[in-house]
Protein backbone atom coordinates (compact mmCIF):
# COMPACT_ATOMS: atom_id res chain seq x y z
CA UNK A 1 0.00 0.00 0.00
CA UNK A 2 1.63 3.18 -0.86
CA UNK A 3 1.45 6.05 1.67
CA UNK A 4 -0.01 7.84 -0.79
CA UNK A 5 -3.15 6.14 -0.46
CA UNK A 6 -5.92 8.67 0.71
CA UNK A 7 -6.78 8.98 4.01
CA UNK A 8 -10.28 7.19 3.99
CA UNK A 9 -8.55 4.51 3.04
CA UNK A 10 -5.47 4.40 4.68
CA UNK A 11 -8.38 4.62 8.47
CA UNK A 12 -10.37 2.12 7.07
CA UNK A 13 -7.25 -0.81 6.18
CA UNK A 14 -6.06 0.08 9.64
CA UNK A 15 -9.53 -1.13 11.37
CA UNK A 16 -10.03 -3.49 9.21
CA UNK A 17 -6.73 -4.73 10.18
CA UNK A 18 -7.12 -4.58 13.76
CA UNK A 19 -10.84 -5.55 13.70
CA UNK A 20 -12.57 -2.76 15.24
CA UNK A 21 -13.93 0.41 14.54
CA UNK A 22 -12.82 3.53 12.57
CA UNK A 23 -13.72 5.80 15.60
CA UNK A 24 -11.54 3.75 17.98
CA UNK A 25 -8.46 3.96 15.68
CA UNK A 26 -8.73 7.91 15.14
CA UNK A 27 -9.08 8.23 18.87
CA UNK A 28 -5.66 6.25 19.10
CA UNK A 29 -3.97 7.93 16.61
CA UNK A 30 -5.35 11.36 18.51
CA UNK A 31 -3.53 10.25 21.27
CA UNK A 32 -0.54 9.07 19.83
CA UNK A 33 -0.16 12.36 18.01
CA UNK A 34 -0.85 14.32 21.09
CA UNK A 35 1.97 12.49 22.88
CA UNK A 36 4.68 12.80 20.29
CA UNK A 37 3.70 16.27 19.70
CA UNK A 38 4.09 17.04 23.42
CA UNK A 39 7.21 15.11 23.54
CA UNK A 40 8.68 17.51 20.65
CA UNK A 41 7.45 20.72 22.54
CA UNK A 42 9.15 19.36 25.91
CA UNK A 43 12.11 19.01 23.95
CA UNK A 44 12.12 22.05 22.55
CA UNK A 45 11.46 23.94 25.67
CA UNK A 46 14.32 22.37 27.68
CA UNK A 47 16.79 23.21 24.49
CA UNK A 48 15.74 26.75 24.62
CA UNK A 49 16.31 26.83 28.24
CA UNK A 50 12.28 26.99 29.13
CA UNK A 51 11.43 24.63 30.99
CA UNK A 52 13.97 23.17 33.92
CA UNK A 53 16.37 20.09 33.52
CA UNK A 54 13.81 18.36 36.24
CA UNK A 55 11.02 18.72 34.42
CA UNK A 56 11.82 17.04 31.26
CA UNK A 57 13.73 14.40 33.65
CA UNK A 58 10.03 13.63 35.60
CA UNK A 59 8.28 13.86 32.01
CA UNK A 60 10.19 12.03 29.75
CA UNK A 61 12.25 9.82 32.22
CA UNK A 62 16.39 9.29 32.09
CA UNK A 63 17.08 7.60 29.27
CA UNK A 64 15.31 9.88 26.71
CA UNK A 65 16.76 12.93 28.53
CA UNK A 66 20.07 11.09 28.19
CA UNK A 67 19.80 10.53 24.41
CA UNK A 68 18.88 14.46 23.98
CA UNK A 69 21.76 15.88 26.13
CA UNK A 70 24.13 13.29 24.31
CA UNK A 71 22.68 14.69 20.65
CA UNK A 72 22.80 18.38 22.08
CA UNK A 73 26.14 18.09 22.90
CA UNK A 74 27.91 16.38 19.44
CA UNK A 75 26.17 19.10 17.65
CA UNK A 76 27.39 21.51 19.91
CA UNK A 77 31.46 19.86 19.15
CA UNK A 78 30.25 19.77 15.27
CA UNK A 79 29.40 23.51 15.32
CA UNK A 80 32.80 24.39 17.35
CA UNK A 81 34.93 21.96 14.93
CA UNK A 82 33.24 23.57 11.84
CA UNK A 83 33.93 27.51 12.89
CA UNK A 84 37.66 26.51 14.01
CA UNK A 85 38.05 24.51 10.69
CA UNK A 86 36.43 26.86 8.14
Amino acid sequence: MSMQAPFTHQLAFVAAQRHTDEDAILAQALREGVQTLYREALLEAYLLQRISREQVLQELGPEQLAELEYQRDVLVRDVAWGRKHA
